[in-house]
Protein backbone atom coordinates (compact mmCIF):
# COMPACT_ATOMS: atom_id res chain seq x y z
CA UNK A 1 0.00 0.00 0.00
CA UNK A 2 1.05 3.30 -1.04
CA UNK A 3 0.67 6.03 1.28
CA UNK A 4 0.31 9.50 -0.63
CA UNK A 5 2.40 12.59 1.14
CA UNK A 6 1.72 14.80 -1.06
CA UNK A 7 -0.30 16.58 1.32
CA UNK A 8 2.08 16.77 3.97
CA UNK A 9 3.83 20.69 3.73
CA UNK A 10 6.43 21.05 6.13
CA UNK A 11 6.50 24.33 8.02
CA UNK A 12 8.98 27.22 6.50
CA UNK A 13 10.42 30.29 7.74
CA UNK A 14 12.45 33.49 6.38
CA UNK A 15 14.45 35.01 8.65
CA UNK A 16 16.65 37.97 6.83
CA UNK A 17 20.61 37.67 7.69
CA UNK A 18 22.53 40.26 6.68
CA UNK A 19 20.72 41.30 3.09
CA UNK A 20 19.58 38.18 2.28
CA UNK A 21 16.74 36.15 3.04
CA UNK A 22 17.20 32.55 3.70
CA UNK A 23 14.11 29.93 4.10
CA UNK A 24 14.64 27.44 6.92
CA UNK A 25 12.65 24.12 6.53
CA UNK A 26 11.48 21.89 9.93
CA UNK A 27 13.35 19.45 10.27
CA UNK A 28 11.87 15.98 10.07
CA UNK A 29 13.20 12.45 11.60
CA UNK A 30 14.92 11.82 8.69
CA UNK A 31 16.84 15.25 9.19
CA UNK A 32 17.72 14.09 12.32
CA UNK A 33 19.12 10.67 11.76
CA UNK A 34 21.27 11.86 9.13
CA UNK A 35 22.87 14.17 12.09
CA UNK A 36 23.16 11.63 13.96
CA UNK A 37 25.07 9.50 11.02
CA UNK A 38 27.06 12.50 10.65
CA UNK A 39 28.02 12.70 14.66
CA UNK A 40 28.46 8.55 14.20
CA UNK A 41 30.63 9.20 11.21
CA UNK A 42 32.89 12.14 12.99
CA UNK A 43 32.92 9.83 15.92
CA UNK A 44 34.49 6.78 13.86
CA UNK A 45 36.78 9.27 12.58
CA UNK A 46 38.35 10.13 15.56
CA UNK A 47 37.86 6.41 17.13
CA UNK A 48 40.29 5.55 14.16
CA UNK A 49 43.13 7.61 15.15
CA UNK A 50 43.15 6.63 18.86
CA UNK A 51 43.26 3.21 17.90
CA UNK A 52 46.11 3.31 15.76
CA UNK A 53 47.81 5.89 19.24
CA UNK A 54 46.63 2.94 21.63
CA UNK A 55 48.04 -0.33 19.73
CA UNK A 56 51.29 2.09 19.30
CA UNK A 57 51.38 2.84 22.88
CA UNK A 58 50.24 -0.04 23.83
CA UNK A 59 52.87 -2.66 21.99
CA UNK A 60 55.97 0.31 23.36
CA UNK A 61 54.12 -0.15 26.80
CA UNK A 62 54.49 -4.46 26.68
CA UNK A 63 52.32 -4.91 29.88
CA UNK A 64 48.94 -3.56 28.35
CA UNK A 65 46.50 -5.40 26.54
CA UNK A 66 45.63 -3.85 23.06
CA UNK A 67 42.10 -5.17 23.12
CA UNK A 68 41.16 -4.03 26.63
CA UNK A 69 41.81 -0.11 25.39
CA UNK A 70 40.20 -0.65 22.07
CA UNK A 71 37.06 -1.14 23.97
CA UNK A 72 36.99 1.85 25.72
CA UNK A 73 37.10 3.42 21.71
CA UNK A 74 34.75 1.50 19.59
CA UNK A 75 31.63 2.51 21.81
CA UNK A 76 28.63 4.18 19.38
CA UNK A 77 27.17 7.24 19.85
CA UNK A 78 24.18 7.56 22.73
CA UNK A 79 21.21 9.57 22.56
CA UNK A 80 22.91 11.86 25.54
CA UNK A 81 25.82 12.28 23.33
CA UNK A 82 23.41 13.46 20.33
CA UNK A 83 21.22 15.88 22.71
CA UNK A 84 24.76 17.22 23.81
CA UNK A 85 25.79 17.84 20.32
CA UNK A 86 22.53 19.39 19.22
CA UNK A 87 23.25 22.66 21.99
CA UNK A 88 26.67 23.34 20.11
CA UNK A 89 27.25 25.89 17.96
CA UNK A 90 28.70 22.83 15.34
CA UNK A 91 25.43 20.88 16.02
CA UNK A 92 23.22 23.89 15.43
CA UNK A 93 25.37 24.50 12.24
CA UNK A 94 24.84 21.24 11.13
CA UNK A 95 21.22 21.05 11.50
CA UNK A 96 20.51 24.47 10.01
CA UNK A 97 22.64 23.29 6.89
CA UNK A 98 20.15 20.55 6.88
CA UNK A 99 17.33 22.29 7.26
CA UNK A 100 17.92 25.38 4.50
CA UNK A 101 19.22 22.90 1.40
CA UNK A 102 15.63 22.38 0.64
CA UNK A 103 15.22 25.70 -0.62
CA UNK A 104 18.53 26.26 -1.33
CA UNK A 105 19.82 23.60 -2.78
CA UNK A 106 23.70 25.14 -3.60
CA UNK A 107 24.31 26.06 0.09
CA UNK A 108 26.87 24.55 1.80
CA UNK A 109 28.03 23.34 5.73
CA UNK A 110 31.00 26.09 5.61
CA UNK A 111 28.64 28.85 3.90
CA UNK A 112 25.93 27.89 6.82
CA UNK A 113 27.82 28.42 9.25
CA UNK A 114 29.47 31.85 7.83
CA UNK A 115 26.09 33.28 7.77
CA UNK A 116 24.50 32.37 11.03
CA UNK A 117 24.99 34.91 14.09
CA UNK A 118 24.17 34.85 17.51
CA UNK A 119 21.87 37.07 16.90
CA UNK A 120 20.11 34.76 14.65
CA UNK A 121 20.10 31.10 16.37
CA UNK A 122 16.95 31.96 18.17
CA UNK A 123 14.84 32.41 15.28
CA UNK A 124 16.64 29.45 13.55
CA UNK A 125 15.75 27.55 16.20
CA UNK A 126 12.57 28.02 16.31
CA UNK A 127 12.25 27.47 12.63
CA UNK A 128 14.07 23.81 12.43
CA UNK A 129 12.41 22.85 16.03
CA UNK A 130 9.18 22.88 18.15
CA UNK A 131 9.10 26.23 20.32
CA UNK A 132 9.94 24.11 23.54
CA UNK A 133 13.26 22.60 22.40
CA UNK A 134 14.47 26.04 20.21
CA UNK A 135 13.70 27.85 24.03
CA UNK A 136 16.34 24.53 25.00
CA UNK A 137 18.81 25.45 23.05
CA UNK A 138 18.54 28.95 23.15
CA UNK A 139 18.88 28.83 27.43
CA UNK A 140 22.02 26.01 26.80
CA UNK A 141 23.85 28.26 24.34
CA UNK A 142 23.16 31.36 26.57
CA UNK A 143 25.21 29.60 29.55
CA UNK A 144 27.26 27.63 26.99
CA UNK A 145 28.51 31.65 26.02
CA UNK A 146 28.46 32.80 29.71
CA UNK A 147 30.46 30.48 31.28
CA UNK A 148 33.24 30.22 28.17
CA UNK A 149 36.76 31.98 28.89
CA UNK A 150 37.01 35.84 28.19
Amino acid sequence: MTINLGGFVRKKTTIVMGTEEFTFTELNLADLAEFRAHLAQQREELCEKRRIRLIEDASRIKNINAVDLLKVTDSTISEEEVEAQTYTVEGIGYLAYLSLRYSHSGINLKQVMNIITLEHIEAITKAMFPVDKADEIKKKLAKDISESPK
